[in-house]
């Protein structure tokens, strides 16, 4: 019997279509997140040899960030960093900032730019994951980035002129982070709970599945199958979502400013911001974790590509001052968080709120409360 080409691409894709069905995420996996990790790092590597003549690492140090530091190393931190704060739809910088100032020494104003980098590719591969999920709704993010557009460029004046110095730098950035790490906590109190009606019917439906779900001999299902974000009214003065059975409404303007305001703070740090608009549209609006997703992921995105622009471009052109960024640096930093990102988007539907909230609060608070003590008492150790 003769078979013929078209009967042999047909079953070709056949095979394809069957295996893409039954491991749905390995092929996301292989498609999606495979070429774009592959793709940073190796613009990383020629960014390298163009820029530097050489491949830093263990062996030769990095330019901009004057340290010896093994690639491997970058990736790690870039995973492990991508990974945790992708779990509450944040990006990994104000993980990956810290670590960089006290672990791995890189204190110049480089190190700012550099990390927006970090946190403007680390999570598209958040993105991918969660609007795969349907976590996602561009109408939410519209108004929130807008306002990082009007706001990121003027953080980076604000870095070089006012926080320069290392040690009242990371005393801001101890700041911040303790008043999150005190937010979140707080979040998970009883009293809390009690207090938002919203945030309570959602977890009632969320954990009343779960249990469903261990009492049948199935894994946590995580959120519902049909979850959706969508739209049910918009305007320039207000936005109305829907999700899940629940209704929640915004002030436009209040997002505006919101956007502009953290867009300031966020890029003078060098971060993307959600670490600050998480809490903020939380203690406004009372959004669970598994929607603000939809908003904060596109956020830092936007912030980031700003204020780096402002960074390498509009900061130089109007005061003459360069504060370059370490492009390998970020760039091979950044191909490790990207996994890290998309592997948090894939089991952030899992993970109960009352186990990220806590975790990413006591993390930052530690952390926040070292930078603060050394800001007014030198440790005995480097923070």
């Amino acid at each position: 019997m003769n078979i013929t080409s078209k009967e042999i691409a047909v079953d070709q894709d056949q095979l394809q279509e069957s295996f893409g069905a039954r491991h749905p995420i390995l092929k996301e996996f292989l498609r999606d997140q495979i070429p774009m990790i592959t793709g940073v790092f190796i613009l990383g590597v020629i960014i390298s040899y163009v820029n530097y003549g050489y491949l830093p690492g263990a062996d030769q140090s990095f330019p901009v960030a004057g340290v010896r530091i093994p690639i491997w190393h970058l990736l790690w931190m870039g995973f492990w960093t991508g990974y945790t704060m992708g779990l509450v739809g944040e990006a990994s910088g104000i993980f990956s900032l810290p670590y960089s100032m006290s672990v791995l020494q890189f204190t110049s104003v480089g190190v700012s730019p550099t990390s927006l980098i970090i946190t403007f590719l680390n999570p598209f591969g958040a993105l991918l994951g969660f609007w795969r999920g349907k976590q996602w709704n561009l109408d939410l993010a519209l108004w929130l980035c807008l306002g990082a557009v009007l706001g990121s460029p003027i953080g980076p004046f604000i870095r070089v002129y006012l926080l320069n110095d290392p040690v009242p730098f990371k005393g801001i950035i101890g700041l911040a982070l303790f008043l999150m790490a005190v937010h979140l906590c707080i979040q998970i109190t009883p009293w809390y709970l009690n207090k938002t009606a919203r945030q309570r019917s959602f977890k009632e439906k969320f954990d009343k599945m779960m249990k469903e779900c261990l009492q049948a001999g199935k894994a946590p299902c995580g959120l519902p199958a049909d979850f959706r974000i969508v739209t049910l009214e918009r305007s320039w003065k207000r936005l109305r979502i829907g999700y899940w059975g629940e209704e929640q409404s915004f002030s436009v303007p209040v997002m505006l400013l919101i956007g502009f305001l953290v867009g300031v703070v966020a890029s003078a740090l060098g971060v993307g911001g959600g670490f600050l608009l998480v809490p903020i549209l939380v203690s406004l609006f009372g959004l669970p974790m598994y929607v603000l997703v939809a908003a904060t992921i596109p956020y830092v995105i936007t912030l980031s590509i700003t204020g780096l622009i402002s960074y390498t471009v509009t900061l130089p052109l109007l005061t003459g001052v360069s504060t370059p960024p370490d492009w390998s640096f970020g760039l091979f930093v950044a191909s490790g968080a990207i996994l890290g990102a998309w592997l948090a988007s894939k089991t952030q539907k899992f993970i109960p709120e009352k186990y990220l909230k806590p975790m990413l609060g006591v993390v930052t608070g530690v952390v926040g409360l070292l930078y603060i003590i050394n800001y007014f008492w030198k440790l005995p150790f480097n923070v």
